[in-house]
Formats: structure tokens, C-alpha cells, sequence
């Protein structure tokens, strides 16, 4: 940059400026993010470098000068009486010693850390009066952010009341644990709706939610990290966490007070191979100098404190070779592009395939057959290509090419009116109808045990069913032409069907996979209306009015109806004898007391008796209620192999200790 003129530095700084803008807006406030963090960081530093060595072009709308991303929410405003400041960052060892260097100059010596996780979820901050929780907000642009305490009082590990009458305010981070943003993003993806890009992402637009029953059914967690003005008997961060632990908020056990530097960085290889093995996400390690009189003393700048510093993780990413794209169509007919690449190692796991969502982002990232690619993880789960090494790209490649009819029926695909998304709309077509028949046997719809996927395939491949009602109409001299298919397994299926004819409606109205209408809403809609029939008869105001339905699932549902296909269908699941009924709670079997009857239970480890699915449904069935992290509130915490921080929490909070084995015990 020796070179740069100041005419030139100028023109790169604003553009810049309006790149990091429109990334920021997506971000923070469309909960939507565009770019990978890793491209953010990197043009932000260029910025950051242009300012410093042309300071004349530092203005105060600059990114750089402010905290967090604008407000344009609905929700109700707070102004915080002392701002939520955010955090320096570096990218090497280097400068992170580089910062201790510089701490150790303005305060004359070696200082001691208290060393943190970074978690990868949004700034939360608690005010509490005479121990009443009073208000939550989140940081918004450091000075002004949102009000939300109505959804916070619905993350179970924030405590609405403190054991002592303390007037006091607290921060930290909220986010979603990677086992509930899968499952959201699941039931997501069952509703037609857009999938979240990662858990922060989806931690962000769960607690901004207008409705508050939104999030509460979105399993977020807390880390609590900041005291603000705490009492005048603790004097370090380490003591703040744990006073904090000790008045029930949820802290991470995982912080150190570390001195030397050799420690701080051997913390840090620990948890860069360690990240993956965690229940949540984190996308670095914080140092905070541990003497709060010292960080008083060293004091802050108009965007961070001068006493902490954030070495955010280099992204780990692996090159690849995108060997064919494919194109794959959902039981809603959305169309999407799905690159097949030679088999890596990443964060643990084998990856061969990663989705591109659809062709609007593959046309932007311009992958090719042949290129290589850098892949990572989003969030530590989804496997994501960051980039194409455009060096290595083969000569004479030539860019995807957008097909223009569906793979499965060769029908026109078209584009809906405010989707990017490619869709089939021809009801008839081969790929949808083996979704839609394996969503409709699916766990979470009519619950057909045994119908899996690879059944439903040959079920196809022989004619023996076009739709879901034809599921009924089998006969043990059908199924006994599947190759390799024999009378126990006849037998079994045949019933596992009869047993889904008697399921409470609104499993059935899942199972139709309507586009928007996932269970939540199937039920919401069942309970409101007893019946199918009168469901199919409501119309769209009607349907509108129930709590969280709105507009769109209600014409989705209304359209769904009103076509003579649907039409059919529903009568054809009549005359084999479906229930249309609401049953309710009323209709299931009370349990009986048992173990672990209306308790709170938390799963932590490796299990080898149970999948963590399975042993989750049976504790569940049992009246327990199973939740991702560990509060006061927890009753039991069961353990596996490799158990982790949650085993540490429930020692250090007194909550008793089962072993799988134990635990197991205990059911019979």
C-alpha cells in the first residue's frame, strides 16, 4: 500500500465501506449472512489499513467506528446507559502476542488472563431488579438495541429470579446448540421454509422473533460472561464468573486464568482441534485482563475495550475436486444443485458433498465441474465451499449449466414470484412423489415403521404405489413381488399401516407435506379446526387467525386444498379408513410414575447402548424432559464416554451423576 495515492485509497474505501455495509446488514440484521466470516474479516482488515495509514478518510459513519449493525426490527428499543462494546479481533499467534506486548507496556508488567471461549451466538444483555429479571436486550448498534425480554424469559438456562435481592445488570452471549439448530433446520426444511446458514444465524432470528412461542420452541441457551459494575468484593473476571455461576446464571466452565503466554497459546491448540467435539459453536478464544481495576485502567475506544482481545479461529477448511453436480428435487419441487467432490477429512467427519442451495449462489460462486474448491464447515456442521482456486481451475471449463427442465420429469421448471429458488410444479413428477411418500412414513408425520426410503424406492420401481393413499391399498400378494421382501417383513408393514390409519389428524396433515405446514402448524391448526374436513373448508382468514399460523401458510394451505388432485387424494385416504379426527392429549395414556417421571434430564457424552435420538425419545416417553444444557433447574445429567463441560457443570452445581448403564437401570 506504500504506493496508494490518496485519490485511490478513497475510491477503495468506499467501495469497501458499501461491500462490508450490505455483508453487515445481512448479518446482523437479516439474520441471513452472505459471505463467509473469514471473506468479512479480510476485507475489514484492508479497511482498517487504509484508515491507518490515511486518516484524513476515518468518518464516523465508518463501519470500522461502530458497533454491531443497524436496528430495523419492529421490536421495541433500549437504550443501554453504558454501551455494549465490541471486541478487537486477530487472526495469528503473532499478534496476540503482539497485544500482550502492548498490555504489558501500559501497565508496567506481566498481567494474568482470564482465558474464554469465543461462542459464536449474538451479545445478550440481563437487567435484574432486587433480583426480578426486568429486562433483556440484545446490542443492536452498541448503543441502542432491542427489547427482548418477553422471548428471553423463555431460554430455560436464565434465571427469571436471582437468590438475592441484587439490582444488577449482566452480558453474555445467546446462542443455539448444534443439535437444536439441526433439528430446526429440519423441521424447516419439512415446512418448505429457507433453512438457516448456521447456528448463530439461527440463534439471531429465533430471539428476535415478534412471537415469543416462536422462540421458546427454538432451545436456545445463554452464556453469561460479563458483570457490569459488580459488587466491590470481586476484583477479577474469574471471581465475576463465578459469582455469577453462583447467583444460577449458565457460565462456561471452560475459561482459565492463565499469566504466561506459552499457556495461553497451548489453550488455544487445545480447543482449535477440540471445537468440533463441542455441543456448541465457537469461532475462537478470548483473552481479558483478569484485574478488573486494570481493565478500569486501560479503558476502552469508541468501538472496543482496550483490555480484551478476541484470536478468532482460521477457518478450517480443506481443497477438494467437484466431480459432477447434481441436481436433486424436494417434495416441494424446489430444485438444488448439490456439488459431488472427492472425499475429505474435515472437522471430524468424511465429506463428499455439499449443497449449493440454488442456482443463484452456484452462478455467484461460479463452480465447475473439475474445479478445485475450498471447503469448510458453517458453523462446525454444514459442509460449505468457501471458494474456487481459480489458479487450478482446468483449461477449457465452462460454467454450470442451469437446467430448464426438472431431472425427474423433464417438466418446464419455473421461478415463483419472490423465490430464487428453481421449482417443478407438476404434482405427477417421479422425484417429488418418492418425497413426498418418505416424508409422509416418516417419524415426525404418520410414523410408518419399517417404510423407509429404500422400500419406497422399490415400491416405485414395481408400480405398486403412485401416492401416499395407494400405501393403503397394498396387499400381502403386492408386497410379495419386491425382491427379497418375505412374510415377517409382509406382515410387519401391512401393520404398521393399519396401526397409522388411527393417528390423530394432524399427523396425517403433516404427512401431505404442504408447502410452509410442518407439525408445529399441523397441530396448531388440527386443535383449532377437530377435524379435516373443516380444515379443508376454512379459508384464508380464518386459518390467519390462529396464533403464529399468518397469511402465508394459510394460502398455502387453502391452495393445497383447492386443487381437484388433493381433492382426490383425501378421499381416497377416507375410503381406506384414515382417522380425520383430532384425538388430543386427552386420547394418549397417562404414565405412570416412574424414575424419571417430570424430571429435567441432560444427555452429555458418548452413548453406546442408545442413539442419542433413541435414548432421548425413551426418556421423553417416560414424562422426562430432555433439554441441551445444564441449569439449576437440572435434575439428572446421564453420561457417556468423553463426557465434556456439562458433566463439569453439573459437578460443579451439585446435580446428581447417572452413567448410561445407571440410567438404563432405571427405565427397567
Amino acid at each position: 500500500m506504500a504506493d496508494l495515492t490518496l485519490a485511490a485509497a478513497k475510491s477503495e474505501v468506499a467501495a469497501l465501506r458499501t461491500q462490508l455495509n450490505a455483508w453487515a446488514d445481512a448479518y446482523y440484521v437479516r439474520d441471513a449472512p452472505q459471505v463467509e466470516d473469514s471473506l468479512y474479516d479480510q476485507q475489514y482488515e484492508r479497511l482498517l489499513a487504509l484508515e491507518a495509514q490515511f486518516p484524513e478518510l476515518v468518518t464516523p459513519d465508518s463501519i470500522t467506528q461502530r458497533v454491531g449493525g443497524q436496528i430495523k426490527s419492529d421490536l421495541p428499543k433500549v437504550v443501554h446507559p453504558i454501551p455494549m462494546l465490541s471486541m478487537g479481533d486477530v487472526f495469528s499467534k503473532a499478534e496476540l502476542t503482539a497485544f500482550d506486548a502492548r498490555i504489558q507496556k501500559l501497565v508496567g508488567g506481566p498481567v494474568a488472563y482470564h482465558v474464554e471461549l469465543k461462542i459464536d451466538g449474538l451479545s445478550l444483555s440481563l437487567e435484574y431488579t432486587k433480583g426480578r429479571l426486568t429486562r433483556a436486550s440484545t446490542r443492536g448498534n452498541g448503543r441502542v438495541g432491542e427489547d427482548v425480554t418477553a422471548n428471553v424469559r423463555y431460554i430455560a438456562d436464565v434465571p427469571r429470579t436471582l437468590p438475592q435481592p441484587l439490582t444488577t445488570e449482566v452480558r453474555g452471549e445467546c446462542y443455539m446448540e448444534k443439535a437444536a439448530f439441526l433439528a430446526l433446520n429440519r423441521q424447516r426444511d419439512e415446512a418448505g421454509e429457507p433453512v438457516f446458514a448456521n447456528p448463530r444465524n439461527a440463534a439471531a432470528g429465533s430471539l428476535r422473533q415478534l412471537d415469543p412461542k416462536i422462540t421458546k420452541a427454538r432451545q436456545l441457551s445463554s452464556f453469561i460472561y460479563t458483570w457490569v459494575e459488580p459488587p466491590a468484593n470481586i476484583t477479577t473476571q474469574r471471581e465475576a464468573i463465578a459469582g455469577m455461576a453462583a447467583l444460577g446464571f449458565h457460565t462456561n466452565p471452560e475459561g482459565r486464568q492463565l499469566s504466561q503466554m506459552a499457556d495461553i497459546l497451548a489453550f488455544i491448540d487445545t480447543y482449535t482441534a477440540q471445537r468440533s467435539q463441542l455441543s456448541y459453536g465457537i469461532d475462537g478464544i478470548v483473552l481479558k485482563v483478569d484485574n478488573l481495576a486494570l481493565q478500569s485502567q486501560l479503558g476502552a475506544t469508541v468501538k472496543a475495550p482496550r483490555w480484551e482481545i478476541a484470536y478468532k479461529f482460521p477457518p478450517e477448511e480443506r481443497e477438494t475436486v467437484v466431480r459432477s453436480l447434481d441436481w436433486t428435487i424436494g417434495r416441494t419441487g424446489v430444485v438444488t444443485p448439490t456439488a459431488v467432490m472427492n472425499p475429505v477429512q474435515l472437522a471430524g467427519t468424511t465429506v463428499s458433498r455439499a449443497s449449493l442451495h440454488n442456482q443463484t449462489l452456484l452462478q455467484q460462486k461460479d463452480v465447475r465441474i473439475g474445479d478445485t474448491v475450498k471447503l469448510h464447515k458453517a458453523g462446525d456442521i454444514i459442509p460449505e465451499i468457501s471458494m474456487v482456486v481459480l489458479s487450478k481451475r482446468p483449461a477449457g471449463s465452462q460454467p454450470a449449466v442451469i437446467p430448464e427442465k426438472c431431472p425427474s420429469c423433464r417438466q418446464p421448471l419455473v421461478h415463483l414470484e419472490g423465490e430464487v429458488a428453481l421449482r417443478c410444479l407438476n404434482p405427477a413428477c417421479p422425484a417429488q412423489v418418492e418425497e413426498s411418500i418418505t416424508h409422509f412414513a416418516s417419524r415426525p408425520a404418520m410414523n410408518i415403521a419399517g417404510l423407509g426410503p429404500k422400500l419406497v424406492r422399490q415400491l416405485l420401481d414395481h408400480h405398486l404405489v403412485s401416492n401416499v393413499a395407494d400405501l393403503y391399498y397394498l396387499t400381502a400378494d403386492d408386497l410379495s413381488t419386491l425382491p427379497r421382501f418375505k412374510a415377517k417383513s409382509i406382515h410387519n408393514l401391512l401393520q404398521a399401516l393399519e396401526r397409522s390409519k388411527q393417528n390423530s389428524v394432524e399427523l396425517l396433515l403433516t404427512g401431505l407435506g404442504i408447502d410452509h405446514v410442518g407439525a408445529k402448524a399441523a397441530k396448531l391448526i388440527s386443535q383449532k379446526f377437530k377435524n379435516l374436513p373443516k380444515i379443508m373448508a376454512a379459508d384464508v382468514q380464518e386459518l390467519a387467525t390462529i396464533a403464529t399460523i399468518g397469511t402465508t401458510i394459510a394460502v398455502s394451505l387453502t391452495t393445497y386444498f383447492a386443487q381437484p388432485v388433493a381433492q382426490k387424494l383425501v378421499q381416497a385416504l377416507a375410503d381406506a379408513g384414515l382417522n380425520f379426527d383430532y384425538l388430543g392429549p386427552a386420547e394418549t395414556t397417562p404414565i405412570a410414575a416412574n424414575f424419571f417421571k417430570d424430571k429435567t434430564v441432560v444427555l452429555t457424552g458418548k452413548l453406546t447402548h442408545y442413539s442419542r435420538r433413541a435414548f432421548t425419545e425413551k426418556l421423553q416417553a417416560l414424562g422426562a424432559s430432555v433439554t441441551g444444557s445444564v441449569s439449576k433447574k437440572t435434575d439428572y445429567v446421564i453420561y457417556g464416554e468423553a463426557a465434556g463441560s456439562k458433566y463439569t457443570k453439573a459437578q460443579a452445581l451439585g446435580i446428581p451423576l447417572l452413567t448410561e448403564e445407571a440410567a438404563i437401570e432405571n427405565i427397567k
